[in-house]
Formats: C-alpha cells, sequence, structure tokens
C-alpha cells in the first residue's frame, strides 16, 4: 500500500444561523470527476472537495451543479436512474446516474501530479435540479462502495482532526 493522502485535516464549519453557533466537522477529499475510462483527467480538469461519507452505501451522489462545475455534461453519459434513499427521512427518490470516474487528488507533493481512479459503477447518481446546493450542507458524496472498490486504507485520526489515505 502507498501513503497517497497524508494528515489532510478534517474540515469544520459553523452554522451561525443558529444560537449558539454549532461547528460541523466533515472529511472532505480532493477529487476530480471526469467521463468514464479517461486513461488520465484532462489536463483542464479541477479537484473539487468530496465528503467522505461512511453513511452512504452506494459509489456517490451529487448534485447536478457540481457535475456541471466538473466540466460534465449532466444531461449526456446518462445511464438510467436509480433508486436512492435519505437516511434522514427515509424517503425513496429515483434520480439519474451520470456515467463517471472519480480521481483522488494527493496532497503529497512527489504523487500530486498522479490522480487516483476510482471507477463508479454506473456512476454518480445526482440530484437533477438547477437550484444551485448549500455550499456546506448539499455536498458531493463519496460512499462506502467507492472506497471498498477501489481497495483504499483509511485512517481516521480524531486525536489530530486529520486523515491519511493509502492506495493498492
Amino acid at each position: 500500500m502507498t501513503l497517497f493522502i497524508h494528515r489532510l485535516p478534517f474540515h469544520v464549519w459553523a452554522d451561525n444561523t443558529r444560537t449558539p453557533p454549532l461547528e460541523y466537522w466533515s472529511v472532505r477529499l480532493p477529487v476530480m470527476v471526469t467521463d468514464i475510462a479517461l486513461p488520465t483527467p484532462p489536463a483542464n480538469a479541477q479537484p473539487q472537495s468530496w465528503t467522505l461519507d461512511t453513511g452512504n452505501t452506494g459509489h456517490a451522489f451529487a448534485w447536478r451543479r457540481h457535475l456541471i462545475d466538473a466540466g460534465l455534461d449532466p444531461d449526456v453519459g446518462r445511464s438510467g436512474r436509480i433508486g436512492v434513499t435519505s437516511t434522514v427521512s427515509g424517503t425513496k427518490q429515483f434520480v439519474p446516474v451520470r456515467e463517471s470516474d472519480l480521481w483522488l487528488v494527493s496532497n503529497i507533493p512527489a504523487l500530486a501530479a498522479y490522480p487516483f481512479r476510482i471507477e463508479l459503477f454506473p456512476g454518480i447518481p445526482f440530484r437533477d435540479l438547477q437550484t444551485l446546493p448549500d455550499p456546506q450542507l448539499q455536498r458531493p458524496l463519496i460512499g462506502m462502495r467507492a472506497l471498498r472498490r477501489a481497495g483504499l486504507l483509511i485512517e481516521l485520526d480524531f486525536g489530530s482532526d486529520t486523515v491519511s489515505i493509502w492506495t493498492p
């Protein structure tokens, strides 16, 4: 196994609409989203901040805007629809799936130019809304199935509030 992400700090933000304000913590990873089966990401691909979600049993989940921001047309490369169930409300909704792969970007300088591909099957289910998602609450998510399929070793260090990831 190769150390690929080393002690990346957790993301923390405060919800100042509450009294007193509440702090929220998450593990956000630098990820590029591309069309499927590319040998490398396009030169103009930019990393986005995707949340590692151990409660998401699927591969991934995003909103239409996240795909557009990654340079993908959400209306191209669709591979059907899939049912997703909210863990908060328990409601099931059928959403479109966009064929795509994720590329994990290393924070280690010697590996930064060599992202690690995470193949998704059948792709990224996404909420097909024109409205902009809330940048703190409605994050693109990487789920357990993608992490297992990629064979990653992940260490969450709550003593130092960091994540480290090893790739096969």
